[in-house]
């Protein structure tokens, strides 16, 4: 018998529009669901509902909930409802059962406070109106009712007084009163918002991003000054990216976890905003008394799943309707996004996040006295792309990081499960590398949770790449665990000094917490750099030999609009264009590096030639060097140091840079290897991939890390950044050595050989790269082949069978650049490494 047979048997559902509902199982969310209806009927009253068992166990409440300490108020024990009932408001037919308006007053989760009773229940409410403690009690056969009558008991609990419900109160769903419900009322919380968005500079009508990326501050010592810079306050929460779409919220994390149903109360509360398309950009927090985001308090809300009463501090709007809006300027998104947002009404859920413009360092002062945790400045102007950027930068009171767990040691004294938690982070080659031990800030409720999620990954070798001081007797865990982590300074060796923990980080993936970055900007950090979605287009003549000659980046283009690739209709500003804007990433490996060039100057179809000695047609600009040959004379080689320079070079119809493997302060010593995998004829891509990926084992064997690179032609290079103390011979022969080892144990597949003819079937590693005056394709540089293809870094995962060497055009280049939130090769100079006798006598180098 169904536990809703009764529910049936009272209602004609051709003449009520109540859900008919079955036994379906669980809602989904932070936990068993409640709700209190407002129920105008032959008398008024309420209705309590909590869910059990797959339905609604309910009892009417003739006076409402009692809501002072100690107050009792009689319950009367109903039907059982479906679950749907929950979600009902509306107004039930006269003639039929429970004839009258019906409001949801309050909703949220429940949960018990003591072992279950047959006739006593203790919960606990997480409410929009009601969160605290109630008892219900039922009462004995003296009291009548066959049963049905029950206590409901207020409880002494922290929460804040409730007011006493009155006629004026409106749904917590829908913002009506009884009235306005009775009377067929729409939703108060669904107005028409009308904004003219195509007046807005920058907004296009283009479909929303399935799964949008955030936009991350870049570290700052010291905040930007001027009227240019607009100022937040740095919200100590989770970043969450709400999109909304059809009237339906999907909430993700800043690395694209679906929390939707952990913030089921933020999740509506975007559901009843005026519009059904939108992707907004915030913080979910927890606010103390004095308003102020907690970390600590927001894990111990998540962790009691009392995420009800959470904040989403929306600061970004990259959607609207119809029209993207991340290339409009971030002054114009929060002015449409607080209009939205006033348009809501004081949403208790929502807020607009305010700014100043200017006034940075007086507005740090003030963040500072408040003791917040820091400030974010942006730039006014500027668009939205993922990745770190410049344009966005946070200015911190404190130093705090996250971490992987990698292990515990004992309890000692008084403390109970563990002591301090073993800290780590990544490296390059996924090296896990020690960073020290945490073992004060946590609750007893967070050393409980944590212990029992360490004793599930408990493993018996050490995951630490080299062995960690002290730490006799200690357990160790697979590392998984990522946590924040509060310190006032490191070490020299990296260590952290005074450390305290603040909170599990459940939004980070294990392997993305790496080696942590100074504040002082680093010039060969790239993991901030961003560039245009798209490159505007340049309007080159059809004809391809037109005249035009403009100025760009300084430098004159003659000749702008001749086609250099005639196929893919790039003209020669269209190359320059998109050399300027992926500059921020290409010249941190190319800058004060000798070059050799491939120039056509017809564009490609007409005489190309490789050139290494400058010559007339490469403009003054474009700084020189001298380098002294091996028979003593001197030959003169063009480097580059600004985007400026690489305008330059397209100006001279350079579609290839080749750069040597050294830096001009050093020119006699290497500081890379590149091994170059240069397949035959009909040789199968995932072959090369194979090969790629034992070379670069044998590589990490040797204790050096290799970062691949599809060369835009057939093939992938392996780069191996070293130390620069080895000659110019030496690295070579050592590269040497390599490949003919490899080749050794692949015969029939791979040939160090370098006549054609030995190349039939095979893979031909190219250890000739690696001799001084030798070059290698430049990362991010076009290859003189048609479709304009380009040599690009990626990470190892991304080596597959979908991105073949020429898998990417400067277009595809671009549109990748934008979407990544690490460079491909985080990590490549802190894993430099020397050439030892060891890894030369490993691979049997004479």
């Amino acid at each position: 018998m169904s536990t809703l047979d009764d529910y049936h048997s009272k209602r004609d559902f051709k003449n009520t529009g109540e859900p008919a509902g079955s036994d379906n199982g669980a809602s989904q969310g932070d936990g068993p669901v409640f709700v209190i209806h407002k129920h105008a009927a032959s008398h008024l009253h309420f209705d309590l509902r909590l869910e059990e068992g797959g339905v609604l166990r309910s009892w009417a409440l003739p006076k409402g909930p009692s809501l002072k300490p100690g107050e009792k108020r009689l319950a009367v024990a109903v039907e059982d409802h479906p679950l749907d009932y929950g979600d009902f408001e509306g107004t039930i037919p006269k003639g039929q059962y429970g004839g009258g308006t019906v409001m949801i007053w309050d909703h949220g989760h429940w949960r018990e406070k003591s072992r279950r009773k047959k006739d006593r229940i203790d919960f606990e409410l997480i409410g929009e109106k009601l969160t605290g403690r109630w008892t219900l009690a039922q009462m004995g056969s003296k009291a009548g009712g066959q049963g049905k009558n029950w206590l409901l008991i207020k409880r002494r609990d922290r929460a804040e007084p409730i007011e006493e419900p009155d006629d004026e109160d409106v749904s917590v769903v829908t913002g009506r009163t009884m009235e306005q419900i009775a009377d067929g009322a729409p939703p108060a919380t669904t107005p028409t918002l009308e904004l003219n968005l195509g007046e807005v500079d920058g907004a296009r009508k283009r479909a929303m991003a399935r799964t949008p990326k955030p936009r991350l501050a870049r570290l700052s010592k010291k905040v930007p000054a001027g009227d240019r810079w607009l100022h937040e306050i740095k919200f100590d929460g989770y970043r969450i990216l709400a999109r909304l779409q059809n009237g339906q919220a999907q909430l993700r994390t800043r690395n694209g976890k679906n929390w939707s149903d952990r913030f089921t109360a933020t999740r509506r509360a975007v559901e009843v905003l005026p519009v059904q398309d939108a992707v907004f950009d915030g913080e979910i927090v927890a606010l103390d008394r004095n308003g102020i985001s907690r970390f600590g308090v927001l894990q111990d809300a998540i962790s009691r799943k009392l995420t009800d009463r959470l904040v989403y501090q929306i600061f970004d709007l990259l959607h609207l309707g119809e029209y993207d809006l991340r290339k409009a300027p971030l002054i114009e998104r929060k002015r449409l996004l607080a209009e939205l947002l006033q348009n809501t009404g004081d949403h208790p859920r929502l807020r607009y996040t305010d700014h100043v413009v200017g006034q940075g360092p007086a507005f740090l002062e003030q963040a500072e006295a408040a003791a917040l945790e820091g400030i974010i400045s942006k730039r006014k102007d500027s668009t939205y792309s993922a990745g770190r950027s410049k344009q966005w930068r946070k200015t911190k009171m404190s130093h705090d990081a996250e971490f992987v767990v990698g292990g515990f040691t004992e309890p000692n004294g008084a403390r109970t499960r563990f002591g301090s938690l073993l800290l780590g982070v990544y490296e390059a080659n996924d090296r896990f590398v020690y960073s020290g031990r945490v073992g004060t800030g946590f609750s007893a409720r967070q050393i409980d949770t944590i212990h029992a999620a360490l004793k599930k990954i408990e493993i018996e070798a050490r995951p630490f790449a080299e062995p960690v001081p002290d730490s006799a007797g200690a357990h160790w865990v697979e590392p998984l665990l990522v946590v924040d982590v509060a310190f006032s300074e490191r070490t020299r060796a990296g260590v952290l000094r005074h450390p305290g923990f603040r909170g599990l980080r459940e939004d980070r993936e294990p392997t993305s917490i790496r080696g942590q970055q100074s504040m002082k900007d680093d010039p060969e950090d790239r993991s901030d750099r961003s560039v245009p979605e798209r490159l505007p287009p340049s309007g080159a003549s059809k004809t391809g030999r037109g005249g035009k000659s403009v100025k760009f980046e300084g430098v004159r283009l003659t000749h702008a609009d001749r086609l250099v690739f005639p196929e893919a209709g790039i003209s020669k500003l269209d190359l320059a264009r998109y050399y300027v804007a992926i500059a921020d990433w290409m010249l941190p490996e190319l800058v004060d590096r000798p070059l050799s060039l491939l120039r056509c100057p017809g564009g490609l179809g007409d005489d190309c030639f490789f050139q290494r000695h400058p010559r007339e047609a490469i403009p003054e600009s474009v700084p020189r060097t001298e380098i002294t040959e091996k028979n003593d004379t001197h030959a003169t080689y063009v480097y580059i140091r600004t985007a400026a320079d690489l305008v330059g070079l397209i100006q001279a119809s350079a579609l290839e840079i080749h750069p040597w493997g050294c830096r001009m302060d050093a020119i006699e010593k290497p500081d890379r290897l590149v091994f170059d995998l240069d397949p035959g004829p009909h040789l199968a891509w995932t072959e090369v991939i194979r090969v790629a990926r034992t070379l670069g084992e044998r590589l990490e064997g040797l204790g050096l890390a290799a970062f691949p690179r599809l060369t835009g032609g057939k093939g992938v290079h392996l780069v191996v950044p070293i130390v620069r103390r080895s000659s110019w011979d030496e690295a070579k022969a050592f590269a040497r050595a390599v490949c003919i080892a490899h080749v050794r144990d692949d015969p029939k597949r791979l040939t160090a050989n370098m006549s054609k003819a030995k190349r039939q079937g095979r893979i031909y590693l190219d250890y000739l790269r690696n001799g001084r005056g030798a070059t290698a394709i430049a990362s991010y540089s076009t290859r003189a082949r048609a479709g304009a293809p380009v040599a690009v870094p990626i990470r190892w995962d991304e080596l597959d069978a979908a991105r073949r060497a020429d898998h990417y055009d400067i277009s595809a280049v671009a549109k990748r650049l934008a979407s990544l939130a690490h460079d491909p090769w985080e990590g490549f100079h802190a894993s430099t490494r020397q050439i030892t006798r060891a890894m030369r006598d490993t691979v049997g180098m004479k």
